[in-house]
């Protein structure tokens, strides 16, 4: 496929403000996403479940219930880089997942 239609493809949904469809990638740990989300898609880590959580790259039911625990004991999240204050949860882990979540 031509390396120029993607673009031109792109720029014309831009103008015209329609949704773009974005690639998938996959982590070497065959985690699919989203290369981009958009904000609406985006988990709320206020009030996400133990199940939701876990859908999160690298994300288990150990880190999922410390990010519950986090928010029950401390309050809600004020941002997403908070999350590195969760035990188990690293500048590494937080790169990972800061595009895929969201404090509202």
């Amino acid at each position: 496929m031509n390396k120029i239609l993607p673009g031109l493809l792109l720029l014309a949904a831009l103008s015209l403000h329609i949704p773009v469809a974005h690639s998938q990638s996959t982590d070497t740990d065959g985690t699919r996403h989203n290369s981009s989300q958009s904000v609406a898609n985006k988990l709320d880590l206020n009030v996400a479940s133990l199940a939701e959580l876990q859908t999160l790259p690298g994300v288990g039911v150990s880190k999922a219930k410390a990010i519950i625990n986090y928010r029950e004991q401390v309050g809600p999240f004020l941002e997403v880089a908070q999350l590195t204050e969760v035990k188990g949860i690293g500048n590494k882990m937080l790169s990972k997942i800061q595009s895929l979540v969201k404090v509202d």
